[in-house]
Order: C-alpha cells, then structure tokens, then sequence
C-alpha cells in the first residue's frame, strides 16, 4: 500500500481516476498531514470527480481546520454532488460550529438533495439541538428523501418530541419508506410509548416492509402488549412479517408464544427464513415444552442442515437432560460433519456434566479436526472438574494440533491442578504447543500466584524464557510490517 508521502504526491498526477483515488485512500488513512493537500484538492482541482473524493475525504479524516472550505465549498461550487458531499462531510468532521449552517441548509435551502445531505451531516453530528429542525423537517417536508432522512436521523434522541414526531410518521406519512424508517427508529429508540402505534402498523399498514420492521421494532421494545398482535402476524401471507414476528416474539420470551410457534416450525419442509427464526426464537424462550417439535428436527437426517442448525442452537438454550441427550446423538450425525461441530459447540453452551463422556469421544475421534477441536473448547466451558481430564489426556495425543487445542482449552480453566500439567507441557516437542502452554500459565498465575511461585526453579526458568521467546518474536513481526 502507498505512504502517506505517496499518495500526497498522487494528487498532483495528470490522471484524475489516480488523483480522486489518493484522495480516497487518504480518507482512509485520518492523518493530518493530509489536511492541507486535500483542502488544496478540494478548492482547486479541475475535476469534479476528485473535489468530491477530496471532500469525503476530508469529512473521514476529522480535522476541523477543514470546517470553512468545507463551508465555502457548499456555498459557492456549482456541482450538485460535490455540494452534498461536502455537507455530509461537514456533519463527519464533529465539529459543532456545523450545526447552525447545516439547519440553515435545511430550513431554507430550495434544493431538495441539499436538504437531505444536510439532515444526514446533522444525524453524524448527534447533537440535541438539531431534534427540532429533523422533527420540523420529518413533519414538513415536501421530498419524501429529507423526510426519510430524518426519520432515521431522530434515532439518536430518545426524548418525547422524537418519538411522537416518529409516531407521526409511522401512522400518517403517505410515503412507505418513510414510515418503516420511522418503525426502525422507533426500535432502536426504545420507547414503550410506541407500543400502541407499531401495533397498529404490524396490523394495518398497507404496506408489508412497514409492517415487518414494526414487527422487528416490537420485539427490540420487549413489551409483552405485543405478544398477541405477533402471533397473529405469524399467519402472515408475507414471508418477511412471518419471519420479523417470529424473531420478535423470541425477543419478547413471553411463553404464550411456544405453541404457535412449534406450529410454525413444523409447517412445511426444507429451508425456509421463517421455519429458522421460529426454531430460535424457540430457544431464546426457553421453555421445555419446545423439545417435542426440536427434538426430532435435530435427529432428522432428512431435514435441512440449517434448520437442523437453529434447533440444535435451540436446544443449548433449554437446560434439560432431553437437550443434553440429543446433542450428545447429534455428535454422531452421519455424513454431516457441520451437524457435529454444531451440536459439540452446543454442549458447551448447555454446560451439562452429563455429556462430557460424549464431548469425549468426540475430542479423540479420528478424521475430523476441527469436531475435536470444537470438542475441547466445549470441555473447558463445562464448569465440573471431571472435563478436565480428557483434556489433560489430550495433551499425550499424537496430533500437535489437538495437544495445542487441549492447551487452550485448560488456559480456560482456573482449577489449580491443571497447573502441573500446564508446566509439563512447556517441554512439548511442538513449539506452539510450548507457547500456548506459557500463555495458558500466565493467565492462571494471575488467579494463583501462589501456586506459580512454589514451582521448582527449572520450571519456572522454563516459562520465563518461552514467554521471552514469544515476545521476542511478536516484536520482530511487529517490525515486519
């Protein structure tokens, strides 16, 4: 990749494409020394092309001795798109003295692409005195892109005068893009207060985008008035609300949802974003009475891999021994070595003792490293101290790869016996397996220090000088670069 020098001096190239390039890569590169040259880019440069990749630039690089060529730029350049990048910029440097130009551009100017540019340079500015004019210019606006911009923009205010101009917005505005951004803002806000009117949204709007991110909206507010509207929405005839009511009513975790949605996991067969959301949200609900329509989803060879993947991910999220029993089973999938990794990657997080006889197996099943790997850091998270040995145990495999996993995974313990054996293994054949087992006794040292001091003095040389070693060489590849 170019220096800074480099590109610098690529702004001065007789090829505009090279020069609007520097410019870009600039940007990328937030350094100061760039400031000037893209100021002089900026103001002079015979292209249009390279004024406005000099003026993104500028906005990314965040220096606020850009703010007036920024300024003067809008003021008095004739090219539409330039102007409107050099406003967005205006809102990216951060600097406040933006704020009163840009609501000017907003209330006044007559050019519908500069008003919105100026609501997007006021929406990076994330200043509470611009909540006025964005819900002045959500409620007013002739051009349905200022007010979509808008509605976005109010997402950064969580105060009344935003939610009801939102609110507004999602029930009146004739524009559907407007509304479903007001939907999406008003979930990401988080007021209850909106509860009432994204029902109404989910239920009536004319429009199914509208009604799906008022679904989704439903389910970031969590508020358990919108548990039936939901089900309901998952009669839907669009896939899209299906799949937002579903995903919502797991966010919700209300109970009453269970029934309904086993029903419609089970409707149909194959790969479907709906039967998907309906398993998971299955899982993050967390009630039992979910097993009977999981179970068999997992055990099916027959049904589809991502399906079966959401439900064994289901399943790590419903601590009972039919979950533990099932993924043990699904350890053993046939011809489905993704299954396998999945349900290992499960067990750990159902953290049930009773299945570390099956994580075992799995740790030293021959073929598949990367089942054995996920095997291992399930065993770590499984908090008995029984999974500790076949961890223990893998560090005599023959595999320098597994005895390196095993390494990692016992740096996740922080029982005090696996200490000796971490030590043990700093005199490993494999050198990666001498450092992981060095960072593995760093990170125990700072629980039990005390164990660490009472080793033999050769033992404790031996990790002095493999953690040496390592830093020596993370310094010598940080020269590198």
């Amino acid at each position: 990749m170019a220096t800074i020098d480099e590109l610098i001096q690529q702004l001065k190239s007789d090829d505009e494409n090279e020069r609007a390039l520097a410019a870009q890569q600039l940007g990328t590169q937030r350094t100061l020394r760039a400031t000037e040259p893209l100021i002089e880019a900026l103001q002079n440069d015979p292209s249009p092309m390279v004024r406005e990749a000099a003026a993104q630039a500028l906005g990314e690089n965040g220096d606020r001795r850009a703010l007036q060529p920024l300024l003067e730029t809008v003021n008095t350049d004739e090219d539409v798109d330039l102007r409107q990048s050099a406003i967005q910029a205006l809102g990216k440097l951060g600097d406040r003295r933006a704020i009163q130009p840009l609501i000017r551009m907003l209330q006044d100017s007559p050019e519908d692409g500069i008003r919105a540019a100026a609501v997007i340079g006021l929406y990076f500015l994330r200043d509470i005195r611009t909540v006025e004019p964005l819900v002045n210019a959500l409620e007013n606006d002739p051009h349905s892109a200022v007010r979509e911009h808008a509605a976005q923009a109010l997402d950064n205010f969580r105060v009344p005068r935003a939610v009801n101009a939102l609110i507004t917005a999602l029930l009146h505005d004739s524009e559907s893009v407007v509304r479903f951004y007001a939907a999406l803002s008003l979930g990401k806000i988080g007021d209850t207060r909106a509860v009432d009117a994204l029902i109404t949204a989910l239920k009536h709007d004319a429009d199914t985008t509208v009604r799906q991110y008022a679904a989704q909206a439903l389910g970031k507010l969590r508020d358990t008035r919108a548990v039936e509207p939901l089900i309901d929405a998952l009669q839907s005839e669009d896939n899209n609300v299906r799949s937002a009511a579903a995903q919502a009513l797991g966010e919700i975790g209300d109970r009453r949802a269970v029934q309904p949605l086993i029903r419609s996991l089970n409707e149909g067969s194959g790969y479907s974003a709906f039967r998907h959301y309906s398993a998971t949200a299955l899982g993050k609900i967390g009630d039992p009475e979910a097993l009977v329509a999981l179970i068999p989803i997992v055990l099916d060879e027959n049904e589809h891999s991502a399906i079966r993947e959401a439900a064994i991910n289901a399943l790590s999220r419903i601590p009972h021994p039919r979950s533990a029993e099932t993924l043990a089973k699904a350890l053993y999938a046939a011809n489905m070595g993704q299954i396998r990794i999945t349900a290992a990657t499960a067990l750990g997080t159902l953290n049930d003792p009773s299945t570390i006889d099956a994580l075992s197996q799995a740790l030293f099943a021959r073929g598949d490293l990367s089942l054995r790997k996920t095997a291992a850091e399930s065993l770590a998270k499984i908090r008995d101290p029984k999974a500790i040995q076949p961890l223990i145990k893998a560090l005599k495999d023959d595999n320098d790869t597994l005895r390196e996993y095993a390494v990692k995974a016992l740096a996740e313990r922080r029982e005090p016996e696996v200490i000796p054996v971490l030590v043990q293994a700093l005199q490993d054949k494999n050198a990666s397996v001498r450092t992981q087992a060095a960072n593995a006794l760093h990170k125990h040292a700072l629980a039990h220090p005390d164990i660490i001091l009472k080793l033999p003095p050769e033992d404790r040389n031996r990790l002095g000088r493999t953690l040496q070693d390592k830093l020596h060489k993370e310094r010598q590849e940080e020269l590198c670069k």
